[in-house]
């Protein structure tokens, strides 16, 4: 461990390990409103200055009125079916009023009165309804099930763009006789083989109340969201901002503050405008996205007799469909195009994009993972009282969200100890099947070199104050990693960073040990957490550049430190051997007791030794992301340069509102090259057969 805190595992040294020391700017970096807006509605972008007169004790107890206001705001970009020439538009009404004639206009030049582009109108507001198809221009209501508020929000899909092209976009709520007016501008993808950038980082929150829009403050809040976003416009290195961002998950924690998730996800969206206005940002379904309701599983309003405060006690808990409404509502994403077993569409729960040679696919993990960790009500007090809410909601001790298996049954196949789906159930799990069409579509697809996947929880992490390692994943998704050689996992869940070495297959023989026994399990028990297999430790190099062979394995990334206010970057080691130790879920975490005793949930219950765990960074929970893309001149050619800018905490993280200023780094803490086929014969990168023949023969 070096002073900069990032760990680097395993024999490399010196320039090999592609760690460098951290450097930073010498002035406070603060990120205003995007530039360029045309015709920006006061606060669409920047966050406006802290509305309470001091600061705030914490989070409000009681239901917070919203705006009565209809000027647009928390404007979001996300790519289409082709992102080459699909971009859709979505926006906000601020609060509890819809706009009265929302329209976008767009065009391919700046839009003047000499230039007023195309207009699209749309349509009055429907309830959110995720069994039918949504047409191309959608507006969408959604009423949250534990306060009662409905909130607004509108869709334009714009489809057949010219491939990288800048287009200018103005969005109006049509109030007479002035409408109010936001708008950027955005560049769509390149088609075929051409170079681009995208960051990641996942778990981004909102900042705290001297930041935020609404000047409160929320569960989880810190000023390091606020400098997260700044981040994607002003990358350290100098090299402009990426052409889109990958956000992995808990996006804002709305579900903690369930008297008021709809005012969190405003304070989230107008944070995230600052960048997603210009850029497109694609998600990926977190646990924290699974909210607290009135619906049943499949988001039917509920019907037990009682009215709102019964339905929680029967069953109907749900916030929309899996809980996801908020999440549903607000982001229109590429189609599957895969119904559910309940009549659901899925669309948007997980989906796949190409940029020029590199295949992306967003996974809701939620849906194989072990780990209880959504939203929960779990008081280990006796006879603890209801959660009682504005609308008259209540939520019985003891209740928790759980969506794995939402998609669909799996069963464990014991020839590799790997889930798969069940089709004897008659409703074997979608996703999973879904997944694998998709990843052998794109081994097939000449076009496609290598694949990123991105989700929310870990497959693997060492992080001993985060959630650790989830058996679910490595059975259902990493055989599918493997055989269809997928290049990099990005995923979130922990507040921190981590990088594994490459993996391939699993340490059949290997057997890990119980720490924390569920009912069903003895302490120190053996038990099979299919624990990756590490290919190599040794990176190559590619063009001064350390480098991973993706070819050979899979390498994932912990990307977690966005923004929140729990920082997770202490890992676990092996007291023995020093070596890095990791905690596992090898099935769903116990929940013990009764109203009348109170309630308490297990943690992680295994643990293993975790040789895959190549860099973790002990010396700041939060950073950011950058991947730049080389096609090369040919198939097969792609590389993916990573460079990971760790982000010190805000001057009073610490303290009880995370309040404070940071320097962003103009210096990576690390640096490597991904490619395939980088370690074969220690060939250069790009030599044509003929110097390859050459090599062979010396």
């Amino acid at each position: 461990m070096d002073d900069s805190g990032l760990n680097s595992w395993g024999p490399a040294e010196g320039p090999a390990t592609g760690l460098t020391r951290r450097h930073f700017l010498s002035s406070v970096v603060v990120v205003g409103a995007a530039v360029g807006l045309a015709s920006a509605a006061e606060g669409a972008f920047a966050s406006s200055p802290a509305l309470a007169s001091s600061p705030p004790s914490g989070p409000p107890t009681t239901t917070v009125p919203l705006p009565t206001t209809t000027a647009p705001e928390q404007l979001w970009l996300t790519w289409g079916h082709d992102p080459a020439r699909d971009v859709t538009v979505g926006w906000l009404s601020p609060g509890s009023v819809p706009q009265p004639a929302p329209a976008l206009t767009y065009s391919a030049a700046p839009i003047t009165t000499s230039n007023p582009g195309r207009t699209v109108q749309l349509p009055a507001p429907r309830p959110l309804d995720v069994t039918r198809r949504y047409p191309q221009a959608s507006s969408v209501s959604f009423a949250d099930g534990l306060n009662a508020q409905t909130t607004y929000f509108y869709h334009v899909e714009l489809r057949d763009l010219e491939p990288g092209t800048t287009y200018y976009y103005q969005v109006s709520d049509g109030a007479t006789p002035t409408p109010s007016t936001a708008g950027s501008s955005f560049t769509t993808a390149p088609s075929g083989r051409a170079k681009f950038r995208f960051s990641s980082y996942g778990d981004l929150a909102t900042p705290s109340y001297d930041l935020n829009a609404s000047g409160n403050q929320w569960h989880e809040s810190c000023d390091n969201s606020y400098y997260a976003v700044g981040a994607i416009e002003n990358p350290g290195d100098g090299n402009g901002p990426p052409l889109f961002h990958l956000l992995n998950g808990d996006l804002c924690y709305a579900n903690l503050d369930y008297q008021n998730a709809p005012s969190v996800w405003r304070d989230f969206g107008i944070n995230c405008a600052r960048s997603a206005a210009n850029r497109p940002w694609m998600p990926a379904l977190g646990n924290h996205e699974t909210e607290f309701g009135t619906c049943n599983h499949a988001g039917q309003p509920g019907d037990a007799p009682g009215g709102i405060a019964a339905q929680a006690a029967a069953g109907n808990y749900w916030n929309g469909p899996y809980g996801y409404g908020h999440y549903l509502s607000r982001f229109l994403l590429p189609d599957n195009g895969v119904t559910n077993w309940d009549g659901n569409r899925l669309r948007g729960n997980f989906y796949e994009f190409q940029v020029g040679t590199v295949k992306f696919i967003s996974l809701d993990a939620d849906d194989v993972i072990y780990q209880d960790g959504a939203s929960a009500y779990l008081n280990s007090a006796a006879n603890a009282a209801p959660e009682s809410t504005s609308a008259g909601a209540e939520i019985p001790n003891g209740t928790v969200t759980y969506n794995r298996l939402y998609t669909g049954d799996l069963t464990v196949d014991p020839a590799d100890f790997s889930a798969v789906p069940d089709f004897s159930s008659g409703t074997p799990n979608l996703q999973c099947l879904w997944l694998e069409r998709t990843l052998r579509e794109a081994r097939q697809d000449p076009t496609v070199d290598m694949i990123v996947v991105f989700m929310h929880q870990c497959a693997m992490s060492t992080s001993v104050a985060g959630n650790g390692s989830d058996l679910g994943i490595r059975q259902a998704w990493l055989p599918l990693f493997d055989r269809y050689e997928v290049d990099l996992v990005l995923s979130g869940h922990e507040h921190d960073y981590e990088r594994t070495y490459p993996v391939r297959g699993y340490d059949a023989d290997y057997l890990g040990a119980v720490f924390s026994p569920n009912p069903n399990q003895t302490l120190n028990e053996a038990v099979s957490t299919r624990r990756p297999h590490v290919v190599t430790t040794e990176p190559t190099t590619y063009e001064g550049l350390s480098a991973w062979d993706t070819q050979e394995g899979t390498v994932f990334l912990v990307l977690g430190g966005g923004g929140t206010d729990g920082p997770a970057n202490v890992y676990g080691t092996d007291a023995a051997t020093g070596l890095p130790q990791a905690k596992v879920f090898t099935e769903r975490n116990m929940i013990s007791g009764s109203e009348a005793t109170g309630f308490t949930r297990n943690s992680a219950d295994s643990h293993e030794d975790a040789p895959w765990s190549a860099a973790t960074n002990t010396g700041d929970a939060y950073g950011y992301a950058i991947f730049d893309v080389d096609p090369g001149s040919r198939q097969g050619q792609t590389t993916i340069t990573f460079k990971y800018f760790a982000i010190p905490a805000v001057s009073d993280e610490t303290g009880p509102l995370h309040t404070g200023t940071t320097t962003l780094p103009t210096t990576p803490t690390e640096t490597f090259v991904f490619g395939r086929g980088l370690s074969r014969l220690g060939r250069q990168h790009g030599q044509d057969e003929r110097q390859l023949e050459e090599t062979r023969s010396v």
